[in-house]
């Protein structure tokens, strides 16, 4: 074998490295993405901040799917009864979320909005949120709760506060401030 053939070997060689390694990053930074996306799908979060933090912690889609729909749950419960307009508004966020009738998450979601949960299940979404705030920096924190109380606005503005009268109920507005509560800033 000559110099220049070995020359060669060795260019191929690192150039075909190279390509795997090319390649390997360009499979991750897809997957990342479709990962992103299916959180954002699941969750109606879309702040890139908090979704690459959420891969970061390895946290799967179907996982947050469920504790996404928690405070919206709590805020349509929380005068005693879910009404019809606090419904709808639920139903319309996870719609764009691409749930349909005949997904899991929709199903659990209308037992749900039938069956008031147990208080153990607001516990629980709490302690979870408090165990990933610790594990993000203030900014994400303050990102996260932005998205998660947003929504849950929305669903207390739905039904227009005590016969219509304001927009948020004062037992809606309590519990809005107990899920402000599980966001800790370490």
């Amino acid at each position: 074998m000559s110099e220049l053939e070995g020359i060669n070997d060795l260019e191929e060689q690192f150039f075909f490295k190279e390509n795997q390694k090319m390649a390997e990053k360009y499979r991750a930074m897809r997957q990342m993405k479709e990962t992103k996306e299916a959180l954002a799908a699941v969750s109606g979060i879309d702040d890139d901040l908090i979704l690459e933090k959420f891969i970061a912690l390895n946290l799967r889609p179907e996982t947050l799917a469920s504790i996404s729909l928690v405070p919206l749950i709590e805020i349509a419960w929380a005068d005693g009864d879910v009404d019809p307009k606090e419904k709808d508004a639920i139903l319309n966020a996870v719609g764009k979320f691409g749930w349909t009738p005949d997904s899991l998450n929709y199903e659990l979601l209308n037992q749900w909005l039938k069956n008031k949960p147990s208080a153990s299940l607001l516990t629980a979404w709490k302690h979870y949120v408090d165990a990933v705030c610790h594990k993000m920096t203030n900014e994400e924190v303050a990102h996260f709760k932005k998205e998660i109380m947003d929504n849950a606005t929305v669903v207390a503005e739905a039904a227009g506060g005590f016969l219509g009268i304001g927009k948020i109920s004062a037992e809606e507005r309590n519990m809005i401030t107990q899920l402000e509560t599980a966001f800790s800033n370490k």
